[in-house]
């Protein structure tokens, strides 16, 4: 019986995986064709790589973060939805376009950002960002809610520079990642065609605190060479950084529990975060073998880079991946008292 549960699972993932697979290719369409549209509109082209950072991104997040929470309320997401979240990732895509290599100080992003109806655009790339958010701020289903996470979001993502700080303690590192995470995904919430309840915006913010998690794990070895105190350079201690995410899963759990959604819809949900909680289990397992028996992770040494990049095209990884998303779901509905 245990393995004949097990296949079913399986080919459910399995279909699940490919149906995502299949959506992210048609979404990220969508997006090129939005882009296309914007660069046709105002005679000129956006740089090659926020074009494909903002299609890519868009596709991936609609196909797995905005269905998933769409499944939690019995539904699909709409096609005014996926506009909205083409434009999201349009004004953040151009917000870390700006903050990179400082072509923008913090001044200037917080007026296009907070009073774009005084500012005027010196830029395509700040014409096309103040477009967006001005269009975005009137489709909102909260705007006193939507104004108040922008503001936190903000604040975290200009606090995020102080990670060139060698001597930034843990518990800030920590804090600002859990907050540039958690509001960067809550902020989605605000885009969705009705009114999302209170614990539903935790969910979201929870899930935005191990994306961010999981992002830095993939992202350590960039991060090492930069010389940025991420949070998993700056916890250092791999088992640590376990105990960490696997609190922050503790709590994503507890939120579920509490949300009214109907058990079909909750299990459907579970069963797309499994997926992609599981990435960042990968990634630790991976980092905590190369910690070794050591007290901390070693020094990063770009002669062993390979070492600390996590390749999922891997075989063995993807095996893993089957296997975690297996675990996590079915800890899941443990944890929400639905097994």
């Amino acid at each position: 019986m245990t393995v004949i549960l097990h296949i079913r699972f399986l080919t459910r993932l399995l279909i699940k995986a490919w149906d995502i697979i299949r959506k992210r290719k048609t979404e990220t369409l969508r997006a090129r064709k939005c882009l296309w549209h914007i660069e046709q509109e105002k005679a000129q082209k956006f740089p090659p790589e926020i074009f494909e950072k903002i299609a890519v991104s868009y596709g991936i997040y609609e196909s797995v973060v905005v269905e998933g929470f769409c499944r939690l309320r019995g539904r699909k997401a709409s096609a005014a939805e996926k506009k909205r979240f083409v434009y999201y990732f349009i004004c953040s895509s151009l917000f870390d376009y700006f903050v990179d290599d400082m072509r923008m100080p913090f001044e200037r992003i917080a007026m296009l950002s907070f009073k774009p109806e005084e500012e005027t655009s010196t830029t395509f790339e700040e014409e096309v960002f103040l477009d967006a958010h001005r269009w975005l701020r009137k489709q909102v289903n909260d705007t006193q809610g939507y104004e108040i996470c922008s503001h936190a979001l903000f604040t975290a993502q200009k606090e995020s520079l102080l990670q060139f700080d060698k001597d930034l303690p843990p518990s800030t590192v920590l804090d600002i990642t859990f907050r540039k995470g958690g509001y960067a995904v809550q902020l989605s919430s605000y885009y969705l065609d009705d009114k999302v309840p209170e614990i539903e915006r935790k969910i979201w913010y929870q899930l935005g605190v191990l994306i961010q998690l999981t992002n830095d794990l993939y992202d350590v070895w960039k991060d090492a060479s930069q010389q940025i105190r991420s949070s998993v350079l700056a916890v250092q201690d791999m088992h640590q950084f376990v105990r960490i995410f696997h609190q922050q899963v503790e709590t994503l759990w507890e939120l579920i529990k509490q949300h009214p959604a109907r058990k079909s819809a909750k299990q459907n949900f579970l069963l797309h975060i499994a997926g992609t909680l599981s990435f960042g289990y990968i990634a630790m397992d991976q980092l905590t073998r190369l910690q070794g028996d050591q007290n901390y992770l070693p020094a990063y040494d770009s002669a062993h880079r390979k070492d600390w990049i996590i390749d999922m095209e891997k075989v063995e990884n993807l095996k893993l991946w089957l296997k975690t998303t297996r675990k996590l779901y079915y800890q899941g509905l443990q944890k929400v008292n639905y097994h």
